[in-house]
């Protein structure tokens, strides 16, 4: 790997960016006004990684293992690391001296296949992340081939996804690196990231955090921004600091990554994030406001927890996770139709269905009723509302996200 050396700041990190500069000046550096990474996670939400409610020797819970490239899957395990007296700990750029016996839960991560293509992978499946703000501890412990581990995010699936990865190989000057580059379907374009040479020891805990605000990418190591690079002078953490703009991935899941036959560790990980609303709820919502005849909607679906249709949108989040009964079963199972009459009100339920006819959901609409109402009538009322909701869902495949 080769890189094209620029001035250091404050003659302590060399700075080293990959040599493609045709590239970095058609991606282009964005610069953001400092309101926008000011308020952008003013009301986020937070997911805190606690190791320690895992048992030892198993996965996390809402994991999954997988492998990018060549090979088969890491090991992921849960172990409890013992942090000796005067070992160094780097916590949000402080380095801070133990003074007694520490016992944490981390994540283990190790492989033993050497080849440069294999790259696992442990998964986040819970929540799908737009702007986020992501910070790990990692330690990478030993590997002969590509000693690197990282974090991969905005991830499709193993074959499609961004990752910033650290590693303990730089060059005779300086033992290590911190690159960014993508993965897309499958090809590794990692001669046209960026990155940068900066001391890596191995056995020695690294704060690496993640910033992603819409299109704009930035990376910090032991709190000061290394991706990009940041101008000679310029203040460290400001908002208006250059960033990678990139358009390749707008969304996606955040993973664990490791190279080749890479031993390492992950602690004390949390993930800031702008929760988004799915796409159903806010059509769901829209359609109850404009029929005020409409008693209530509710949407029933297969989520990732369970076998049977659970609600996954009623207009006020009421009865989300709520199990559907047998009526909603069979509707979302063969496409049957319900239909119910109450003193005062009907109740239909239809199946949803994508743009191939496919039923992916079930849509149970309660209509106030009049005198002389039939099921006829009742039907094509509720299948007006059933196609306000289609008409409204622009990907029904994300209907339960």
């Amino acid at each position: 790997m080769s890189f094209l050396s620029v001035k250091s700041v404050k003659s302590v990190v060399q700075f080293l960016w990959l040599q493609q500069p045709a590239l970095c000046l058609r991606r282009g550096l964005l610069f953001l006004p400092l309101l926008l990474a000011t308020a952008l996670f003013s009301s986020a939400a937070e997911i805190k990684f606690d190791f320690g409610q895992s048992p030892d020797g198993k996965l996390p819970p809402g994991f999954m293992s997988l492998v990018s490239g060549t090979g088969k899957p890491g090991d992921w395990t849960v172990m409890d690391e013992i942090t000796s007296p005067a070992t160094p700990l780097i916590l949000s750029n402080i380095t801070t001296t133990l003074l007694a016996n520490t016992v944490r839960p981390i994540l283990a991560a190790s492989s033993t296949d050497p080849a440069a293509g294999h790259c696992p992978i442990l998964l986040f499946t819970n929540e799908t992340f737009v702007d986020f703000n992501l910070t790990t501890h990692l330690k990478i412990v030993s590997g002969t081939t590509a000693p690197e581990a990282g974090i991969a995010f905005r991830v499709q699936d193993e074959k499609n996804y961004y990752v910033i990865r650290a590693s303990t190989v730089g060059n005779e000057a300086v033992h290590g690196s911190l690159l960014w580059y993508r993965v897309v379907n499958g090809v590794r374009y990692d001669g046209q990231g960026m990155g940068v040479l900066v001391p890596i020891s191995r056995d020695t805990w690294q704060e690496l955090r993640i910033e992603c605000i819409g299109n704009s990418i930035r990376a910090f190591l032991n709190g000061k921004q290394l991706i990009p690079p940041v101008p000679a002078g310029a203040p460290p953490n400001d908002a208006s600091l250059p960033r990678i703009n990139d358009t390749t991935f707008a969304a996606g899941k955040a993973a664990f990554w490791i190279a080749s036959d890479t031993s390492a560790r992950f602690a004390d990980t949390r993930i800031e994030y702008s929760a988004r609303i799915p796409q159903i709820k806010s059509v769901i919502a829209d359609v109850i406001k404009k029929n005020n005849r409409l008693l209530g909607l509710k949407v029933y679906a297969l989520n990732k927890n369970s076998t049977t249709p659970v609600v996954v949108a009623d207009g006020k989040d009421e009865d989300i996770g709520s199990p559907g009964g047998k009526p909603e079963e069979d509707c979302l199972a063969k496409g049957t139709m319900f239909f119910l009459k109450q003193p005062g009100y009907v109740e239909v339920t239809q199946p949803l269905r994508d743009r191939n006819g496919d039923v992916i959901a079930v849509l149970k609409t309660r209509l106030t009723t009049f005198l002389g109402e039939t099921e006829d009538n009742a039907v094509v009322r509720a299948t007006t509302i059933k196609k306000a909701v289609e008409s409204g869902l622009a990907i029904l495949q994300d209907i339960n996200e």
